[in-house]
């Protein structure tokens, strides 16, 4: 290892524990941050045979896509892409540097062709019933029947996505559609992020909607997050907060949220990280004590430096590193850990025999380590 490698080494435990217990930070990164926040590594067209609509799909990679070649991805489709698409990339990228989200596909849905006419064909597509005053409104069905068919086979297709984690993010009428697809293609994502959701619309229709549902479902198996500002439409939104939480669904984990100070469109980039950070917070898994003794002990961190993990009230923990005891190492998955709760992970490596040798460790996007055990 040569002398750099080895002083970074030294500290990485340092740039994990501190940035997450406190505001310090450290500067890792030597990735370019140029055109990703703008349309991102790709732009795709895809022109529909169901609606007759050409679609431009934005695609940001995952971090180290091209190199790990057997990995899937979770994949987060936004709507208004031409809009938010910058700005989902840049509320999701930061949190997934900081270790509080995986590494994921953010696939922008926006319209293809020469100047699009982005306030007919979105309010075509995002709202359910047509409304004589809003010009070409009501082809919600139909545009789900888009992402269905079309629009999700063909990522699905190109790309090394999970069919198993799919996330879907609209506001304003992207919102109203998020939360229409909540209720009437539940099977199609895992998590949906409704910010701002126009829910004025067609008489408070989106209302009926969730009413309609829970007469004949009481699961709705979905994360789902509902966030506005507090200079827009509260009273609507708090009713649908409140409505959604009364039902108490079984399987649904839900949250809300209240942007202080913005109103319907400067909430977009606190509601989209919250929504997130929601849709993909780790849950620990518990696991008899007896079986995470074989984990504790010292580990080379370097030259004269070892950290030891012991066992403290029922997990693993870091017993001390930089005045911080007692730091917790969440079980995610057998031989699998969590530092924090975070995407940073601990693996144990062992032997032929069963006994563990090493550990690895994710300290930042770009760099892997493994620490050999000393006793």
């Amino acid at each position: 290892m040569s002398h750099t490698k080895t002083n970074y080494f030294s500290t990485f435990l340092c740039f994990i524990l501190i940035s997450l217990f406190s505001n310090a930070q450290e500067t890792a990164t030597t990735k370019p941050c140029n055109e990703i926040f703008n349309t991102g590594h790709k732009i795709e067209t895809l022109d529909s045979k169901i609606n007759n609509k050409s679609y431009k799909l934005f695609v940001n990679l995952p971090d180290g896509y091209k190199s790990e070649e057997n990995k899937k991805y979770p994949v987060i489709y936004i709507l208004d892409g031409q809009w938010d698409f910058a700005t989902a990339v840049a509320a999701y990228s930061t949190s997934q540097y900081d270790g509080l989200l995986p590494k994921a596909f953010i696939i922008g849905v926006s319209y293809a062709g020469k100047d699009p006419n982005y306030t007919n064909l979105r309010a075509n597509d995002m709202t359910p019933t047509k409304l004589p005053q809003i010009t070409d409104s009501g082809d919600a069905k139909l545009f789900t029947e888009v992402l269905r068919n079309e629009i999700i086979p063909f990522i699905d297709k190109e790309y090394k996505t999970t069919s198993t984690n799919r996330t879907l993010a609209g506001n304003s009428f992207g919102g109203l559609y998020t939360h229409y697809a909540l209720f009437n293609a539940s099977d199609l994502f895992q998590n949906y992020i409704i910010c701002n959701p126009s829910l004025w619309y067609d008489n408070e229709l989106a209302f009926s909607y969730e009413n309609e549902y829970y007469k004949n479902n009481k699961t709705l198996n979905a994360n789902a997050t509902l966030v506005w500002g507090s200079l827009d439409d509260v009273k609507r939104h708090e009713k649908m907060a409140n409505q959604i939480k009364s039902h108490n669904y079984k399987g649904l984990n839900f949250r809300s949220f209240i942007e202080e100070g913005f109103g319907h469109n400067g909430a977009k980039p606190g509601g989209y990280a919250k929504g997130f950070l929601h849709s993909f917070k780790i849950k620990g898994i518990s696991i008899p004590e007896k079986e995470l003794k074989k984990y504790i002990g010292n580990y080379k961190l370097a030259p004269g430096q070892e950290i030891s993990l012991i066992l403290h009230e029922g997990h693993l923990a870091v017993k001390e590193f930089q005045g911080q005891t007692n730091i917790p190492i969440y079980t995610i998955s057998k031989d699998k850990f969590s530092l924090l709760g975070t995407y940073r992970t601990f693996e144990f490596n062992k032997d032929e025999n069963g006994q563990v040798t090493s550990l690895t460790v994710e300290p930042n996007t770009d760099y892997i380590v493994t620490l050999k055990k000393v006793k």
